[in-house]
């Protein structure tokens, strides 16, 4: 995992190829108490299968490398009770005709990359690496509000999305590695990828709900929301329209390492990343408006861990991470939250013989509960990460 996390190092890996599949099983829950409707929404979040491919050919000085992967998206969110956001504008659209409104949610975001680049060994010590990565981003939002009448149950749909977005975008990668004694140094640096995603909406209706209730007053007001709705100038929800294109940036970022080989048995890590996310472009799906701009301040995640050699074939690893993200108020929504967090990871590989590995791991991620002092609302969040992977080098 060199070839992703320290490209620059590979240069110091042995001639010839060494290649690495990977597969991620991720779930994770998003659980919003809302005051706004006094009433608790249940997030679920399934990656069955997150691939990651690396491989890299070194020949003398030089060590050419690539991977593919999913670095960035949040797999498959189900929202089946909706949404605080989505209530509360169903509510504010049909409460005038004495209905009530419920809604049901569902998005899926992957961000594919795959980054070709090469390493050059300066010297025994010195190690230097040039890359570029592409992304290309996908996201699909789908639900609806659907409108209940206290007798009748429900009567329609107001608000139907079925609402796909996609984008290409380039960033250059480098990175330096420094070799000294027991200890090993290492720095990475991503530009910004900027990205425009374009919206390929292939539903965004509202239903006369009128012709559900039998009641000839309410053809005229609902068929005024329909209108509404539909029209591509209205502010909220004009972002939702199709071929409506949007920002959304990958930002910057430099990530820091040091390693210390203490003994044969026993190496002990540190690392740090730093976002540059105030750098980046990131418009809400509703409304268009850039939301970095609220952030109070850039990311950083603090890193440690520790490797222990058990026996000549297994190997036993541990290690910790603190993300903490300038969120404020401001930026927080039901559509985009996201919580400072400590994570714990435990991991083993197995070594069959010196050309083949096998590695297993699982971490697990406690989100510090958020309390929106703007709207009232928390926002909980749990994630679970099982992996097993091979490496091959030959």
């Amino acid at each position: 995992d060199a070839i992703y996390f320290n490209p620059a190092g590979t240069a110091f890996f042995k001639d010839g190829w060494a290649l690495s599949a990977n597969w991620q099983m991720i779930w994770q829950d998003r659980d919003v108490n809302s005051a706004l409707t006094n009433k608790s929404y249940k997030g679920e979040v399934y990656v069955p299968c997150m691939p990651t491919i690396l491989a890299s050919y070194k020949t003398g000085d030089w060590t050419f490398s690539g991977f593919f992967g999913i670095p960035g998206g949040g797999g498959n969110a189900q929202f089946n009770d909706g949404l605080p956001a989505f209530d509360a504008m169903g509510a504010g659209l049909v409460s005038a005709q004495g209905l009530n409104a419920t809604s049901a949610f569902e998005s899926t975001q992957y961000v594919f990359s795959l980054q070709l680049g090469a390493a050059y060994r300066i010297s025994d010590n010195w190690s230097v690496y040039a890359g570029l990565r592409g992304n290309y981003t996908n996201a699909n939002y789908s639900g609806a509000i659907t409108a209940v009448h206290p007798q009748a149950g429900a009567v329609g749909k107001i608000l139907d999305l079925d609402l796909t977005q996609t984008g290409f975008a380039f960033a250059p990668v480098i990175g330096v590695d420094y070799k000294i004694g027991d200890f090993n140094f290492a720095a990475k640096y991503e530009f910004r990828a900027v990205t425009n995603v374009e919206n390929e909406t292939d539903k965004f209706e509202s239903e006369l709900l009128g012709t559900y209730l039998g009641d000839p007053n309410l053809d005229g007001k609902v068929g005024a929301l329909a209108q509404m709705l539909n029209n591509p100038t209205l502010g909220a929800l004009a972002t939702l329209q199709n071929g409506q294109t949007l920002r959304s940036d990958a930002p910057a970022l430099l990530s820091l390492a040091g390693s210390w080989q203490a003994t044969s048995w026993f190496k002990a890590m540190i690392g740090g990343v730093y976002y540059f996310d105030k750098d980046a472009k990131v418009e809400s799906l509703l409304g268009g408006a850039d939301n970095n701009i609220n952030l109070d301040r850039n990311t950083y995640e603090l890193l440690a861990g520790v490797e222990f050699n058990v026996t000549k074939n297994l190997l036993l690893s541990a290690g910790i991470q603190y993300s903490d993200f300038g969120i404020t108020d401001t930026y927080t929504s039901d559509l985009g939250f996201i919580n400072d967090s400590f994570m714990t990871g435990l991991g083993a590989k197995y070594s069959f013989n010196e050309n083949w590995d096998l590695n297993v791991g699982f971490c697990y991620a406690n989100y510090a509960h958020d309390t929106n002092k703007l709207n009232g609302s928390s926002y909980i969040r749990k994630t679970y990460n099982a992996s097993v992977g091979v490496d091959f080098r030959f």
